[in-house]
C-alpha cells in the first residue's frame, strides 16, 4: 500500500506541478516567442541574468536581452519559420527538447537539441546545440516524459 500521508501527498502535487509549469513554458518559448515574435514574454519565461549557451552564440551570456536579439536575427532571416518539438525529456530542473524547424524554402531540415535549466518557473540557462539530420536519429528522447 502507498503511503499517503499529507507531507507526501503534497511533495508529489508540487512536483508534478513544477513539471507541469516547466513544460508550459518550454511550449511557451517555442509557439509564442520563437514561432510568433512574442519577445514581451522572454521577461515572463526567463530569470533577468539567463545565460545562453552552445556553439557559435555572440549573445552567449548576454541575459534577456541577447536572447531578443537573437530571436530577432532568427525571425528577420526566416520569417516564416516555425520550430516544431520532436522529442522532449525532464529530469530534475531541466528541460530537454529536440526540435525541426519548418516553414523554409526546401533543402536540409535544421534540428537542434535545446536544453532548458530552470530556477524555480524560470528559465535560468539555454543551452541551444544545432545538429545535423543524421545525428537526430540517434537521440530517443520521449516526446512526452512522465
Amino acid at each position: 500500500m502507498l503511503n499517503e500521508n499529507p507531507a507526501n501527498v503534497e511533495s508529489s502535487r508540487r512536483a508534478r506541478s513544477t513539471r507541469a509549469r516547466m513544460v508550459d513554458t518550454v511550449y511557451s518559448y517555442f509557439d509564442e516567442v520563437l514561432g510568433q515574435g512574442r519577445l514581451e514574454l522572454i521577461d515572463a519565461l526567463t530569470t533577468p541574468g539567463i545565460t545562453l549557451r552552445g556553439p557559435a552564440r555572440p549573445e552567449s551570456g548576454a541575459g534577456r536581452e541577447g536572447l531578443r536579439r537573437w530571436v530577432r536575427r532568427l525571425r528577420g532571416s526566416a520569417p516564416g519559420i516555425q520550430v516544431a518539438m520532436e522529442r522532449r525529456a525532464i529530469q530534475g530542473n531541466k528541460v530537454a527538447v529536440r526540435w525541426r524547424a519548418e516553414g523554409l524554402p526546401p533543402g536540409p531540415v535544421p534540428r537542434g537539441l535545446y536544453v532548458f535549466v530552470f530556477e524555480e518557473d524560470r528559465v535560468a540557462e539555454l543551452w541551444m546545440h544545432d545538429l545535423d539530420a543524421d545525428s537526430c536519429s540517434d537521440a530517443e528522447l520521449p516526446l512526452r516524459a512522465a
